[in-house]
């Protein structure tokens, strides 16, 4: 991952992405995955702690109208992450780098003390590369799995939560597809069961933990 500047982002030993509020209170970093609700209404599950948060320059596209006209919306949703480091995938391909680097301008505007983080291109070919020879076959990795990647490369013990691709939890509850919405992936464009299928392989392996059920941590 690279920076403006050049200077790395560095990650806390404990790499949460996801999370619920009795973990947040207890880890050092928390990582959220594109521009998700963290308002009351969500703070009894996912807490409201956030150290980095992902933007899918999509979202920028569809949500904000490519930060070509109106800027402030978008500035007043990331300031609910108070000074969480916006990280985004500019260069992994044309479409994304104009509207990516957009969002460092408005931050500057703005005179904003959040850093802006861009993944290096290569390192995102690579990560699809990976777990396309572990039977990820999609059109695209999701943010999940590529800062699920990092964390394993980058901390001594991951633990995931709110991780799960199917209408029924393990306990035999139906659950959203995100915990503020139900909105889907576009058919074929991600392989989110066959990214569970890993994490849990990687989870009976101690590599990571998955949770699924109720926090009891801390």
């Amino acid at each position: 991952m690279i920076q403006d500047d050049n200077v790395s982002m560095s990650l806390s030993l404990f790499c949460y992405l996801q999370i619920w509020s009795k973990i947040i209170c207890c880890k050092f970093l928390v990582s959220l995955c594109n521009l998700p609700p963290i308002s009351e209404k969500y703070t009894g599950d996912v807490g409201a702690k956030t150290d980095v948060v992902t933007v899918n320059p999509s979202i920028i596209t569809e949500r904000f109208h490519k930060l070509e006209k109106w800027r402030r919306p978008f500035y007043q949703v990331l300031q609910v992450y108070e000074n969480a480091s916006v990280l985004l995938p500019a260069f992994y391909n044309t479409r994304n780098t104009d509207v990516s680097i957009r969002v460092k301008y408005v931050l500057d505007d703005f005179e904003s003390p959040q850093a802006v983080y861009y993944f290096h291109p290569q390192y995102l070919i690579n990560v699809s590369r990976y777990w396309l020879n572990l039977g990820v076959r999609a059109k695209r990795i999701s943010t999940g799995l590529i800062l699920v990647t990092a964390a394993l490369e980058l901390c001594e013990e991951v633990h995931l939560f709110g991780f799960w691709a199917f209408p029924m939890n393990p306990s035999g509850l139906f659950i959203t597809h995100h915990y503020y919405d139900n909105v889907k992936p576009r058919p074929g464009f991600h392989a989110m069961p066959s990214e569970i299928f890993n994490f849990l392989h990687l989870h009976s392996r101690g590599i990571l933990r998955v949770h699924t059920g109720t926090c009891n941590c801390c």
